[in-house]
């Protein structure tokens, strides 16, 4: 009798252990798995695809779907798309582009690992935004500007407002409106010029670099707001 007792006691410990271990798994796999915070959706796809990293995969995103803080997305050889970000704006990503989102409440800091952006901001009172790329940071208050990210370099333009550019070295420079900025793949820059005479010389010259910027600045037309 005592060692049905003994038996039974045992498989009793032995279950409500299991129960614990499964217990601090579950409440382990919800907290690292925790849903991210959506900032905004996909406003439009122009052209080609639009992809989100999952782990190991990208997955295709489509019109409508939820865009979430740090999230990393690309688009294809031919892609152009709009999202439309909450507190933050509106981001054109041109083709063969990837692209990682920050988190607006940790102050929006993205990175452009290749390809162009066209921004447009709208920040609520207190937020700010940056673009990093490898050569060089682009921090951004109530703007509209472009960026390209490739093995050239880093340049910018802005439309409006006042682009800082931090470099490797600490080194700043305002591009104000209307200018243009260029930062060399070894991380230096010039004074910014002004953005007219370059879009004139890029008008005549049509490198493959600057499809996405004439496809908007159309000679003799003023650019066309996203929103």
């Amino acid at each position: 009798m005592r060692s049905i007792f003994f038996i039974q006691r045992t498989v009793f410990s032995l279950l409500m252990f299991a129960l614990l271990i499964l217990a601090a798994t579950e409440q382990g796999r919800c907290s690292s798995s925790s849903s991210p915070s959506p900032i905004g959706t996909v406003k439009e796809i122009r052209s080609g695809t639009l992809e989100r990293q999952e782990r190991d995969l990208w997955k295709p995103l489509a019109v409508g779907m939820v865009i979430s803080a740090n999230d990393r997305v690309r688009t294809g050889a031919d892609g152009t798309t709009i999202l439309a970000l909450n507190e933050i704006g509106v981001v054109l990503i041109g083709p063969g582009t990837e692209y990682y989102l920050g988190d607006p409440t940790r102050g929006f800091k993205t990175l452009l690992k290749r390809g162009y952006l066209w921004i447009s901001t709208k920040l609520s009172p207190g937020r700010t935004m940056s673009v990093a790329t490898s050569n060089a940071v682009a921090g951004v208050r109530g703007t509209k500007f472009s960026v390209i990210q490739d093995s050239q370099g880093m340049e910018m333009c802005t439309c409006k407002g006042v682009v800082q550019v931090t470099l490797k070295d600490g080194k700043s420079i305002d591009v104000t409106r209307g200018m243009h900025g260029a930062v060399t793949a070894q991380g230096t820059m010039g004074q910014p010029d002004k953005g007219k005479p370059y879009l004139e010389k890029i008008w005549k010259e049509r490198p493959a670099r600057y499809a996405l910027c004439l496809n908007c600045h159309k000679k003799g037309k003023k650019i066309g707001d996203l929103n």
